[in-house]
């Protein structure tokens, strides 16, 4: 790409001149605020101005992202009239020139559309091939769907595919993908109100208080330990926003598919808690000589094999049971050694008790940890089913895609495993000598939900018996998928009403703080 040509990066937000004075003004009133309200003295806004640069990084990261879902929504038009010009027997250059001057009365010549296609119709002059100015406006747009747009597009200009048939897709899949997202939008913008409305009520209760009272509050703001409450609560009312803040991103990764594949505690392999495993590694090599098997032991594997496919399935086991065992021996030492030293020592009078309490809450947490981090194992099962869940959409439209644009379905799940690390498996199959059938029959038996058994035995069909519907039954899967990932999200907004409890609480604490403090200091004076 010629350097002309260069557009707009929107994987960074840059305020304008108006932006930059209105986020400035609003970081100042916040910080200024903050420092009268928790302090009464504005010069503690040198110490809280982090918070008006959090606040800038915030507003940045906010209007990058509705300008990335505001280009989403506007590309998914172009190519909608892109697609109706190809059917009036446009060419594809062509089609994206007419679909500027339509851009351009739906949305005007300030729209972000409206500049990416002049800048294509300048490369065009010019030119430069249209799948390479598609691809820089994917790569520049930080929008998954317009890269994968743009990916397909030069796959199918290269390999001879249907460009009006893969555009056609396109549109429908973009359009469901946003459909699903605005339903969850949706669904969200009430718990988001709720949350902004508790993060208000702090200061209406206690401005009401203060009116009402005067004076009330004195002892928080000219007392040494009342600074140190206020501070206290100016950190529990952060708190209570990064929490509220943090759900609610996790949500929309969820409904991404993003999730990385989290390592086990127990497999630590290095330093005292490493050294500490390989003893408990003795431990179980010894356990499992004289007996054919564990209690749990055919499910832990199962669990283990599920989030470590390419790992040795004994080495898995070994190495989990060695740091169970390990982890928990460590603790039950500890506490013996705690005991041993309070017992030597003489407990003081009235704790007694105090060693032999210590050594059964030590004992207890061993066995605790034993058990529990099974239960650990098994809730990494369950996140990553969801994930995958989540993500089935996008896999199947990406397949689609790809069989659209003209490959085969082996070329296809080649394409797959560079984002897919179960496609990436069943490539690698193939690639050491299995066959494509057996590699889809592992494919959905690796994965799990039954999602995934449903698309590998389309897939198996279609080697079997040659279907000429599979594009067909692929296009029907993926607007099924769309629809369950609306169920999905819907549930959850569910789960995540009651995460966002945390912080409601969090801010209960706070007003607490500020209302009970000053009345235990009247009484005690």
């Amino acid at each position: 790409m010629k350097t002309s040509l260069k557009r707009l990066d929107y994987h960074q937000y840059e305020f304008d001149k108006r932006e930059v004075v209105t986020v400035v003004l609003e970081a100042s009133g916040i910080v200024l605020f903050f420092a009268w309200f928790f302090y009464r003295n504005l010069l503690w806004a040198i110490p809280l101005a982090p918070l008006g640069i959090f606040w800038v990084r915030y507003q940045k990261r906010k209007k990058g992202q509705r300008q990335r879902e505001e280009l989403t929504e506007q590309f998914k038009e172009c190519i909608l009239s892109v697609s109706a010009s190809l059917q009036a027997g446009y060419a594809v250059e062509n089609a994206f020139l007419e679909s500027r001057e339509d851009m351009r009365n739906l949305y005007g010549e300030r729209s972000l559309i409206y500049e990416e296609l002049e800048g294509i119709r300048r490369g065009l002059v010019i030119n430069v091939p249209l799948e390479e100015l598609l691809l820089d406006f994917g790569k520049r747009s930080g929008c998954e769907e317009i890269l994968q747009f743009a990916q397909m597009f030069s796959i199918a200009k290269r390999g001879g595919g249907s460009l009006s048939e893969m555009i056609r897709t396109s549109s429908n899949l973009i359009s469901q993908r946003i459909e699903a997202r605005g339903e969850v939008q949706t669904m969200l913008a009430g718990r988001r109100m709720e949350q902004n409305v508790m993060r208000v009520m702090p200061f209406g209760i206690v401005f009401y208080v203060g009116i009402t009272y005067p004076g009330y509050f004195d002892p928080l703001y000219h007392e040494l330990s009342g600074i140190g409450i206020m501070t206290l609560c100016l950190g529990l009312y952060l708190l209570s926003l990064f929490l509220g803040e943090r759900i609610f991103e996790g949500i929309w990764k969820q409904m991404e598919g993003q999730g990385k594949k989290e390592k086990l505690a127990a497999m630590a392999r290095e330093g005292v808690l490493g050294r500490v495993a390989r003893i408990g590694e003795a431990c179980y090599a010894f356990v499992r000589g004289k007996l054919r098997g564990l209690p749990g032991e055919e499910k832990l594997r199962k669990y283990l094999e599920i989030l470590y496919e390419d790992e040795n399935r004994e080495d898995l086991l070994r190495k989990y049971y060695g740091g169970k065992l390990g982890l928990s021996f460590l603790v039950a030492v500890l506490s013996c050694f705690l005991a041993l030293c309070l017992r030597l020592k003489g407990p003081s009078a009235g704790q007694e008790n105090l060693p032999g309490t210590i050594l059964l809450l030590g004992l207890g947490a061993s066995v605790g940890i034993f058990f529990l981090m099974d239960k650990d194992l098994e809730d990494q099962v369950k996140k990553r089913r969801n994930l995958l869940r989540l993500g089935y959409p996008d896999l199947v439209n990406r397949l689609a895609l790809y069989l659209v644009a003209g490959m085969t379905i082996r070329s296809a799940f080649g394409k797959l495993g560079e984002t897919s690390e179960l496609a990436a498996y069943a490539c690698r199959e193939m690639q050491a000598g299995q066959s494509e059938l057996i590699a889809y029959e592992h494919f959905g038996k690796r994965a799990g939900p039954r999602e995934y058994v449903k698309l590998s035995t389309l897939l198996c069909q279609n080697l079997k018996k040659g279907s000429a519907t599979l594009l067909a039954r692929l296009e029907e899967e993926a607007l099924l998928s769309a629809e369950s990932r609306i169920q999905s999200g819907k549930k959850l907004g569910e789960e995540a009403e009651t995460k966002l409890l945390i912080p409601m609480v969090l801010l209960l604490a706070t007003v607490m703080l500020m209302i009970m403090v000053p009345a235990f200091s009247m009484m005690g004076a």
